[in-house]
């Protein structure tokens, strides 16, 4: 296997679908080949602001939430609790706060009405508070009118932020990629995002991926830099049938939302099977059981998953593929794997070492 240089994931991504505890000990053994624990908001799972504050606690890793959905949270919590994680994470280490608009769970609880003013509106705030101003609640009239604030209510951090905090965007449609150029320090696109996905790129389907990084051109050439950070979604197990079954389950979420059909089909995905899918969840179907309908094609074009050799295999050429075209920075996303305390070990003792032996230790 010829090794990739220069281009090791800075990151991983632990999902809150296991005991805090587990996370923990995962945290401390990931840490050893990642500087960053990305722990993404869902909704009726772990609390994310709560698992980010212990692994940070453990003084040995930065942390990051990917993403944060401010549509289900009010966002002078969200600025109050991430202001409160960036005293506990060590010097040398990053704090980063990933944001987006939310996937099928928020849809199916929330209306997604002005979605993206929502979304500009908690951005703004939460900037002001990190700068320590007094912000009249007010100016921000579709938070006011969600979350019932009084109009002349005040808000202002108590304490100071002691650390800068980069916002990165989820990617999302062009209204949303407008809106990430405009207001955020970075994008993050998955392979999870049918138009960014593994299917897409290996097919030569471009398009999207070209868009994000001709916006973070003109932002750096406004003196602005925009970063761009590619999730590797990885599902990895000395069992490999085993890790291939339970990567289903994130791909049945993707396949199951009709939102992203029309970028599936465009990437070529296998729509049978989405569609058998949606049917399944639609009928009340647990999601392990309508994963079962997920083909190896919809597997493959969203998710590695099996061994760790078959992993470190088809990471190699995709980081490669990714770095090429232009993204600056990578973590390797959920589901990590069926046991995650198997799934950390595997990835910083076989993966890592098998594609970026070079920059071990760094």
């Amino acid at each position: 296997m010829t090794t990739l240089s220069g281009t090791r994931p800075s990151g991983v991504q632990i999902a809150p679908w296991v005991p805090a505890d587990e996370i923990l000990a995962a945290s401390s053994v990931l840490s050893s080949g990642f500087s960053t624990i990305w722990v993404p908001d869902q909704m009726l799972a772990r609390n994310s602001h709560v698992l980010m504050s212990a692994i940070a606690a453990g003084r040995h890793v930065g942390v990051a939430s990917g993403v944060t959905i401010p549509l289900s949270r009010n966002p002078i919590d969200i600025a109050a609790a991430m202001a409160t994680i960036a005293e506990l994470v060590a010097p040398g280490y990053a704090v980063q706060m990933g944001v987006g608009t939310g996937g099928s769970l928020v849809t199916s609880m929330f209306t997604r009405r002005s979605v993206l003013t929502l979304l500009r509106e908690s951005i703004g705030l939460i900037r002001r508070l990190w700068a320590g101003e007094i912000v009249l609640l007010r100016d921000y009239p579709s938070l006011s009118e969600r979350l019932g604030w009084r109009d002349d209510a005040i808000a202002r951090l108590s304490f100071p932020l002691t650390r800068d905090i980069p916002i990165l965007m989820a990617i999302g449609g062009p209204k949303s990629r407008a809106l990430a150029e405009d207001l955020a320090d970075g994008l993050i696109c998955t392979s999870t995002y049918p138009a960014v996905s593994y299917a897409a790129l290996e097919a030569g389907d471009h398009e999207t991926v070209r868009d994000v990084v001709a916006l973070a051109r003109r932002r750096a050439a406004a003196g602005r830099p925009f970063r761009l950070l590619y999730g590797l979604n990885c599902c990895v197990s000395n069992d490999g049938a085993a890790a291939r079954e339970f990567g289903r389950r994130q791909a049945a979420i993707v396949a199951g939302n009709p939102v992203l059909w029309p970028d599936l089909e465009r990437a070529g995905f296998d729509m049978e099977s989405a569609a058998m899918v949606r049917a399944a969840l639609r009928g009340g179907r647990p999601l392990p059981e309508a994963a079962q309908y997920v083909s190896d094609d919809l597997l493959d074009g969203l998710i590695v998953s099996g061994t760790p050799e078959a992993c470190a295999a088809r990471l190699e050429t995709l980081a490669g593929l990714i770095h090429s075209i232009g993204f600056d920075d990578f973590y390797i996303g959920s589901p990590l794997g069926p046991d995650i305390a198997e799934a950390s070990r595997l990835l910083v003792d076989k993966v890592l070492p098998a594609v970026w032996p070079q920059e071990l230790g760094r």
